[in-house]
Order: C-alpha cells, then sequence, then structure tokens
C-alpha cells in the first residue's frame, strides 16, 4: 500500500518542534466496494473514473463517534490528544481559527496573521505549526509569542474550555458542502489517505454521505454544533465567515474580520491584505516565501511529499467545483440528505 509520510523538521527557534511526524496514512486493510451506479448510469465526469469495482479502504481511525484523520497524535492515543486540546492553557487575547476541513483554513489563517502583525506581510512558518492536532506537543504552544493564532478541526464540544471561559476570539469558516466534498475527494486521493481513490462516486456514497463516516464529525453534525454555538455565544466571541462571500468580496470580508479582531487599519491597509491573500497570490507565496523545511530531507517519498505541499495543497480555490464532479442524481441524491438533515437549521448556505 502507497503511504504518503511527511516529517516536520523545523529548525530550532521556530515555533514547531523537530522530527515530528505528519501522516496522512494508517493501518490498512483491503476493502471491496460496489459502485452506486454502473458506469452506463453515471457519466464520467471530472475524478469520477470508474475504471475500478474494488477499492482499498484504511482501517478506520475512530474516536468520539468520529472518523479521524491519521495524524501521529491520534494513532498514538486520540483520547489524549483532544483531552489535551480541550485542556489547553489558553490567554484570553488567543485566536482560534476552527473549520471543517477543506473549507478555506490555510487562506483565512494567512489573512488572520497579517490582520493581527497590522501588515500585508507573509508569515514564513506555514499554519500547520499552529494546528493543534499535528503539532508533535502541546507544550510548545505555551512558547508562543501573544497574540497566538491557532488553529484546529475540531468540533466545537472538544474546543478549550478555558478559551471558550475567556470570552476568547473563535473564527469559524463555512463553505458549501459540496465543494468541501470535492476538494477532500482531492486531498484525500493525493495523500491516499483512504487508499488508492479513483473514483469521486464512491468517495461520495462511502465516505462523504456515508452517516457511519463521520469524518471529524461529518459536516452537518459539526456545522450544526457551531449554530448552537453561535446561538449560545452571549459574549459575542464567534465570528463565522462564509468562504464563498470572502471569495466574492473579500475587502468588505476581510474588513469585517478586522473590526471582530479589534484591528483598526486603513482602508488602503485592508485592501492590500485581501489582494496578498488573493488564491493565486498565496499559491505563489506558499512556493516561493513559505519555509517547507519542516519536510525532512530524509525522509521516504520526500520529493513526492514536497509536490504536494508546494504544488498541489492549493489546487482551485473557486465556487461551484462541486459541478465539474456531481451527476445529476448524485446532487439530487445529496439535495435530499441535506434537506433531512438541515431541516431544522437556520444555516443558509452559499451553493453558488
Amino acid at each position: 500500500m502507497p503511504r504518503a509520510v511527511f516529517v516536520l523538521n523545523i529548525s530550532a527557534g521556530s515555533r514547531c518542534r523537530k522530527n515530528a511526524w505528519y501522516n496522512y496514512t494508517g493501518v490498512c486493510t483491503t476493502l471491496c466496494v460496489s459502485h452506486r451506479q454502473s458506469s452506463k448510469q453515471r457519466p464520467v465526469m471530472e475524478g469520477n473514473d470508474d475504471s475500478t469495482s474494488e477499492w482499498t479502504l484504511p482501517e478506520p481511525l475512530v474516536f468520539d463517534g468520529m472518523a479521524l484523520p491519521s495524524f501521529p497524535s491520534f494513532l498514538k492515543d486520540a483520547r489524549k490528544r483532544f483531552e489535551d486540546i480541550k485542556n489547553l492553557a489558553c490567554r484570553k487575547d488567543d485566536v482560534l481559527l476552527v473549520t471543517y476541513p477543506k473549507s478555506g483554513t490555510h487562506w483565512v489563517w494567512e489573512i488572520v496573521s497579517m490582520l493581527l502583525k497590522q501588515k500585508a506581510e507573509y508569515s514564513k512558518e506555514p499554519k500547520e505549526c499552529f494546528f493543534l492536532e499535528i503539532l508533535p506537543d502541546l507544550t510548545v504552544v505555551q512558547s508562543m509569542p501573544s497574540p497566538r493564532q491557532l488553529n484546529t478541526h475540531m468540533p466545537y464540544r472538544w474546543l478549550p474550555i478555558q478559551h471558550i471561559q475567556n470570552g476568547g476570539k473563535i473564527v469559524h469558516v463555512m463553505r458549501n458542502p459540496k465543494d468541501v466534498c470535492v476538494s477532500m475527494y482531492h486531498h484525500a486521493k493525493t495523500t491516499m489517505e483512504f487508499g488508492e481513490l479513483r473514483d469521486f462516486g464512491t468517495f461520495f456514497d462511502k465516505l462523504f454521505l456515508n452517516p457511519k463516516a463521520h469524518i471529524m464529525d461529518g459536516w452537518f453534525k459539526y456545522e450544526k454544533d457551531f449554530e448552537q454555538a453561535e446561538k449560545e455565544d452571549k459574549l459575542g466571541a464567534i465570528l463565522t465567515l462564509h468562504y464563498e462571500s470572502l471569495k466574492k468580496d473579500p475587502i468588505q470580508e476581510t474588513r469585517r474580520l478586522a473590526e471582530f479582531l479589534n484591528v483598526k487599519l486603513t482602508e488602503e491597509d485592508i485592501a492590500e491584505i485581501s489582494d496578498k491573500c488573493s488564491f493565486q497570490k498565496l499559491r505563489l507565496a506558499n512556493k516561493t516565501i513559505k519555509d517547507h523545511s519542516w519536510i525532512s530531507p530524509d525522509m521516504p517519498n520526500r520529493e513526492r511529499a514536497h509536490e504536494f505541499v508546494t504544488k498541489k495543497m492549493f489546487r482551485k480555490g473557486m465556487i461551484g467545483d462541486w459541478k465539474n464532479h456531481f451527476t445529476v442524481a448524485m446532487n439530487e441524491e445529496f439535495d435530499a440528505v441535506y434537506k433531512e438533515e438541515m431541516k431544522d437549521s437556520n444555516i443558509q448556505v452559499q451553493f453558488e
């Protein structure tokens, strides 16, 4: 089974520890699954390769009813890492970026970073150095200077208790789940986190919409829990940004984010940060400015790992790519599930 293993190898003085494993694979078993439709019923679209009827699926890593990515901290002791994050010692000026996977985390993390520095300047350190799930040891967080801009994919119930009690700022980003599904498929296909994914339809059926899979709690529960938390938030500590709104009007949404963070900047500063954080410029900065020395030179498949981080981490960054992947039948199925799951929710998803 091909494996995609990244090794964190941060130089001394960085905010990440040395030699931490950033691993996208787990213990694997083989599972044969039949396609929901035959190739005659499902037209081949982008990412819809029906050339295989078998799919190699890793043995699931499950905790608290949710399927987890195979990060080393989870593989070693998922309960401990979850509890350590929940009990993390927090400061009142911490900013926590919380997103369901593939919802624009890198993008918004960079915007937050520039706003807190009050300067349109890229951070050389990637957001992974502040990602609570993959840090080798959470004690490294205590040495980070304030204000700390941490990020996580944890569901709301597992966020640091002290941060919530402090009224600490939480920036939550929501994205159209159809685009999330497509982005997650391409990510998993590249990293082989779920084996060799050759077919989008199988990923759609067996993972994203599978009620027994619940990847990081599943999009529906994850977002509904945040909706409830925001209703109960009496301190105004939660800001929800919509990926689509940020894409359509980056200056307005960046201004709204700055106001939430109590950062006072000129309109010129806001415009410059918005411009520096455009998809194309962020992708270029990821290749030319970000310090990717955290990928150890002695790791297996280093060239492949480096190619993923520098060339494939930023894929398209567009709205509506789901239309290039969903068939009419898949879209109808998704809409039916969405209608049932969200019948008691007031969340307004921007599908276009």
